[in-house]
């Protein structure tokens, strides 16, 4: 839409529950008009003097959950459609291409085909070689892969400077924090909530698709004085204690 197409559709195999987006994204997309079309798998491309103008599908149904634990499409035998349109964006995935790297490097991949790293140190098979982000975890978010850029980079500073190459107690204990869940949004701790959660106003659907520009205003700065003096329930402290 934001390059001047009028109509805008999004197939998907399972349902909208099974989703491995933003629930806000799918919200944000559905106000904006794109039509979404559940259960259902592109089967084949239609093409007419080498340009494509329809998706063949067919219908799904879920059966029993995969490995990822979401129930897996199944395709029912005659329920064929075809869906018309000039731009066909295949959005099935990301891989990692390894190809650059060769056995004498001694650099060892898992068999998803991402590079073997170890989960603390971001090290690799070969000793002085460190590696973190996607092409470690897989297809993940942003702000993981940053987070653990920083900290590949703090390994690498202690390796060059002949140090251990080890976590530090700040890390091992978010790390701890993080496994054993302190936190439970689900628990009832008798406590009067405090302020609700401000929200950004947005450009109107029918403005912001048409547009590059930031879809957020952004707050005012009484809403924004209100967001930051809310509590994020920092009364709930963890004490740990950590045996070496």
């Amino acid at each position: 839409m934001r390059v001047g197409k009028a109509d805008v559709n999004l197939l998907y195999r399972r349902t909208r529950k099974e989703m491995p987006a933003d629930a806000v994204e799918i919200h944000d997309a559905e106000e904006e008009e794109v039509r979404f079309e559940y259960l259902c798998a592109p089967a084949k491309i239609i093409e007419d003097k080498g340009r494509v103008k329809g998706v063949e599908c067919i219908r799904m149904e879920l059966g029993e959950p995969d490995e990822s634990g979401r129930r897996r499409p199944v395709p029912i035998k005659g329920s064929e459609f075809v869906v018309d349109t000039d731009i066909l964006i295949p959005a099935i995935g990301q891989r990692v291409d390894l190809s650059f790297i060769q056995e004498k490097d001694g650099i060892k991949a898992t068999k998803w085909s991402t590079v073997a790293a170890d989960d603390e140190t971001f090290q690799t098979s070969q000793r002085g070689i460190f590696s973190a982000g996607d092409c470690v975890t897989g297809p993940d978010v942003l702000v993981r892969a940053a987070g653990n850029a920083r900290l590949a980079a703090e390994m690498i500073d202690l390796y060059l400077q002949g140090k251990q190459v080890e976590t530090s107690d700040d890390e091992q204990l978010e790390r701890l924090m993080a496994e054993i869940g302190v936190y439970d949004p689900e628990e009832a701790i008798g406590i009067i909530p405090g302020m609700k959660r401000e929200q950004l106003e947005m450009l109107p659907p029918d403005s912001r698709k048409r547009t590059f520009a930031e879809a957020e205003k952004g707050f005012p700065v009484d809403a924004a004085m209100r967001e930051a003096a809310r509590c994020l329930r920092c009364y709930r402290v963890g004490l740990v204690a950590i045996g070496k």
